[in-house]
């Protein structure tokens, strides 16, 4: 595995198994290793997708309710640089439509865009994206959630029976 950049754009996804541990692989460990040795830039929503992945391993039963509030407090002291990142809507929405992101997945996108950092992700459609967009990017390919395959030629969606079309 190459080695960690001192400069890392890093996605929920990588670190959320540093409290996970059954979600764990080498590049999780080796970045969680890293902390304070390479400077890792998240955006401000990384805080929101960290607290709804450890809600809802607690409401799953993986996380005992005593556990919660301190996990809460150690992420909260993470060295990790924690960026406003300005989009307008219309930015964020071209990008969703150019690279086949949400919102939130783009946010980290543009951001490693603008700091022309890597990005260490483990979705599927963040690593393709970021292929797609020239951005380097740090993951374990075995490991990751969906593999990048599946987000190559995506049908398009299909309505709903008995929906009408949005307007």
């Amino acid at each position: 595995m190459p080695q960690i950049p001192s400069l890392l754009v890093l996605d929920c996804t990588v670190t959320v198994p540093w409290y996970l541990t059954d979600e764990a692989n080498a590049l999780t460990e080796r970045l969680f290793t890293g902390l304070g040795r390479s400077t890792y830039i998240v955006p401000v929503l990384w805080r929101l997708e960290f607290i709804s992945a450890m809600r809802a391993a607690h409401r799953r039963g993986r996380i005992p309710s005593e556990r919660l509030a301190a996990i809460f407090a150690q992420a909260g002291k993470l060295p990790l640089t924690q960026e406003h990142l300005t989009l307008d809507v219309a930015q964020v929405a071209t990008g969703c439509e150019r690279f086949g992101l949400t919102p939130y997945d783009y946010v980290y996108l543009a951001l490693a865009r603008a700091h022309g950092a890597p990005l260490a992700t483990m979705d599927g459609a963040l690593v393709r994206a970021c292929q797609q967009a020239g951005v380097p990017v740090v993951t374990d390919p075995p490991a990751l959630a969906e593999p990048v395959a599946a987000y190559r030629a995506r049908p398009a969606r299909r309505q709903a029976p008995g929906r009408r079309p949005a307007r």
